[in-house]
């Protein structure tokens, strides 16, 4: 009987520890596919976040695409008006390579005091000793208190660089020493010149008083002047 018992006693204790395993393997598994579901969670929030970076970039790149779509336009349309532009100025300069302007001429208003402008011409370019006949002439601008300039047409361009290097002939004249001859500027050309007198003055309050402007090639330039 006690054997029995003994035995009986001895199953339940293996029936107890089998089941004892069996809890715990079943609370192995149960922390495995915590562990899981928890690495899966990571793994999808990850996955997520990836999604959002991958939209965001795409969203970047987009807005890339654009300005560089945006800028090759640009530069195809500012590389046809620069086009357009430097054959308007070259025809422009063509257009003015016979005209000469002159300043501070005064006007006749009254015959009796002043002399036509033609006839004050031919005695400006007899000073200068040029035998020049203008091809035609007109004042710029609305009248005003101020004598306007005097665009004049020559007959080539020749005559013109003559004029501007004879000029300084009537300066001794008194009826004729404040005239001035230019040539007829462009708007470009006449905005280069600006610049060019700004900086000239700015270098020569800066302590370079022996430079000045001097055209080489139809262009002006600010160069030493070799005669100080």
């Amino acid at each position: 009987m006690e054997e029995q018992l003994a035995s009986i006693i001895n199953s339940l204790s293996e029936i107890k520890t089998t089941q004892n395993k069996l809890i715990q393997s079943f609370n192995d598994q149960n922390k495995s596919i915590k562990n899981f579901s928890i690495r899966f969670d990571n793994l999808s929030s990850q996955i997520k976040n990836l999604s959002d970076d991958n939209a965001l970039l795409n969203g970047k790149v987009s807005q890339f695409e654009l300005k560089i779509k945006s800028l090759e336009q640009n530069s195809i349309s500012t590389s046809k008006t620069t086009h357009l532009d430097i054959i308007n100025e070259i025809a422009d300069r063509q257009s003015r390579t016979n005209n000469i302007i002159l300043f501070n001429l005064p006007e006749a208003t009254d015959p009796s005091k002043i002399k036509p402008d033609s006839d004050r011409l031919k005695i400006i370019f007899n000073k200068m000793g040029l035998n020049i006949e203008p091809i035609r002439f007109f004042r710029l601008g609305n009248p005003s208190t101020r004598a306007r300039p005097l665009k004049i047409t020559l007959t080539n361009t020749e005559n013109v660089f003559n004029v501007l290097r004879a000029q300084s002939k009537i300066r001794s004249s008194d009826e004729f020493k404040e005239l001035r001859f230019s040539s007829d500027r462009t708007m470009k050309q006449r905005e280069q010149m600006s610049t060019l007198r700004q900086e000239l003055e700015t270098r020569r309050s800066n302590g370079e008083n022996n430079i000045i402007i001097k055209y080489i090639k139809g262009n002006p330039v600010i160069i030493t002047n070799s005669k100080n």
